[in-house]
């Protein structure tokens, strides 16, 4: 097995054999659309009876409810969760705490030495002060001899011994100043001594604690698995490269989680199931309506719904329910499932880590598409079919590039399995458009029957100053009545190849072949046409 294992014999508990506590780290995590989790596998050499199984170093974030365990090689008797517990400390310091502990020793002898030098030389200083200010009062003491000679001999000691002294005194102060200037390095010494050990001998930190009571028929192997769900998440993200008619997706994934633990050479997998989605579907009421008098109050209409409150009124026609679903599996489970070829490392509360989940080649087919009424060049498309078992998901960001030059980024639709799309990769400078209107007018018609009338005529110009032939799709949009006073014609030249695209009411669509220094033009009136005293918004 790849995890290391602690055991360390702690005194029995009452009513048990032995006590064990048995360490562990991640073996594989599954990461969900909105949580993590985690397995840990443990095993010991057990010996038969009853015994108390101590699990800490578990993270507090942990959802025990969802805290799963099994085992074999044992019974499994009675489960204790603890979610401030603090780990069992080790007995014995290592070699490296004690090697620091040494450096620190070494550092306060060394201060210790340094401050005796100091207080000599202090000392040293203050007696050499005091053998001055004794001479210096000496000369002022009664009895002193008369003669000259005596005298002059007396003076000369007393400034001899005097000078001796002061001389003593200064080169005290020098030392004492001398042997200080010391400190600063021996108190940096000790300081990085104490954080080399503090940084040895953190602060034991509160984890969770499961304590478990199993029985072991016989002496032997016991494994014992946990599961337990975490704060975690991913979401998809591509790479995608076009190069002439070949198409390269390279998927990955950006994983990250908060759980409080390290990830550390994990096996991996993602899944897009989410384990708060609703697993089932929202109860139908019925919804009653009835007709009145205009003058008759409207009455309210009250849920009888069980464990409803029955003072809360529903609305007459209930609002939709918009509700985001996990994306369907095409090959096996609610959700696609990806398996992490090799192992992966994801510390806690730290940036997204970017994981590999293979690249997808597709044939592509190259376009322009063109909406001259809002943009000046047309923009490169490439066309794909998912050939794939599985579908694409859907991703916020997707880089793009084109003959290995990032050319930008783009949103990424899901995409099922067989289904066609098309992503954008740039402007094409050599397709120039230009939207002119041709005419526009608005006033009245008609002799009996007034109304008002609106007329428009454009031209859409796709011009290709390039090297190339192009297949250019032109958009534009047309509008469309909601009401049937207001009457709406319209009609282009050449007509539209494809009506209401995407399922968008009045877009049309043209297919032009537009050659090298050709230029296509389309042709589009609008008629418009609504009753007298109304307004056209």
């Amino acid at each position: 097995m790849r995890l290391a294992l602690a055991c360390l014999m702690t005194l029995p508990a009452a009513g048990f054999a032995e006590t064990f506590t048995l360490r562990s780290d991640p073996r594989a995590v599954t990461v969900y659309a909105d949580a993590g989790k985690v397995t840990r596998e443990i095993t010991a050499q057990l010996p038969a009876g009853r015994h108390e199984v101590i699990l800490p170093g578990l993270p507090r974030t942990l959802q025990p409810e969802l805290l799963r365990v099994s085992l074999d090689g044992a019974t499994l008797g009675s489960t204790q969760f603890r979610g401030d517990a603090v780990a069992p400390q080790p007995a014995a310091d290592s070699a490296r705490i004690e090697a620091a502990k040494d450096r620190i020793k070494a550092a306060e002898n060394a201060l210790q030495d340094l401050d005796d030098r100091v207080a000599e030389a202090e000392l040293a200083g203050q007696a050499a002060q005091a053998t001055a200010k004794f001479l210096g009062a000496l000369g002022d003491n009664e009895g002193l001899p008369t003669d000259v000679a005596s005298l002059r001999a007396l003076a000369q000691m007393i400034g001899s011994e005097t000078l001796a002294a002061e001389r003593v005194a200064l080169g005290a102060a020098q030392e004492a100043r001398t042997i200080n200037a010391q400190r600063e390095d021996l108190e940096q010494a000790l300081k990085d001594a104490r954080a080399a050990l503090a940084a040895l001998t953190p602060p034991p930190e509160k984890t969770a604690q499961l304590t478990l009571g199993l029985t072991a028929k016989e002496a032997g192997e016991v494994t014992i698995s946990l599961t337990y769900v975490v704060g975690a998440s991913w979401s998809p993200v591509y790479d995608v490269y076009l190069s002439g008619d070949t198409l390269d997706l390279q998927r990955g994934a950006m994983v990250q989680q908060w759980s409080g633990e390290v990830w550390t050479d994990v096996d991996l997998s993602l899944s897009t199931f989410a384990l708060d989605t609703r697993t089932a579907p929202r109860e139908v009421f019925p919804i009653p309506l009835r007709i009145t008098d205009k003058t008759e109050p409207v009455p309210k209409v009250f849920s009888r719904a069980v464990g409803a409150d029955m003072a809360t009124a529903e609305p007459l026609i209930e609002a939709p329910v918009i509700a985001e679903e996990a994306a369907r599996a095409s090959f096996d489970g609610p959700g696609v499932a990806y398996v992490v070829a090799n192992p992966v490392s994801v510390a806690s509360d730290v940036d997204a880590v970017r994981v590999a989940l293979g690249t997808l080649n597709f044939t592509a087919r190259r376009f322009a598409r063109a909406a001259p009424r809002y943009d000046s060049t047309a923009f490169l498309m490439a066309e794909f079919t998912n050939t794939t078992q599985e579908p694409l998901l859907a991703s916020r960001e997707a880089a793009l590039y084109l003959d290995n030059t990032l050319i930008g980024r783009s949103g990424f639709e899901p995409v099922p399995a067989g289904a066609r799309t098309d992503l954008p990769f740039g402007a094409i400078e050599d397709l120039r458009l230009t939207y002119r209107v041709l005419r526009e007018s608005e006033g009245d018609q008609g002799i009996i029957n007034r109304s008002n009338a609106k007329s428009e005529t454009v031209r859409m110009n796709i011009e290709n100053i390039g090297t190339r032939d192009w297949d250019v799709e032109v958009q534009a949009a047309v509008p469309y009545a909601v009401q049937d006073d207001l009457e709406i014609s319209w009609s282009a030249e050449p007509a539209p190849d494809a009506r209401n695209i995407k399922d968008r009411r009045g877009v049309l669509q043209w297919n032009a072949s537009v050659q090298a220094g050709a230029t296509a033009s389309i042709r589009l009136r609008t008629d418009l046409k609504w009753p007298e005293g109304k307004i056209l918004r």
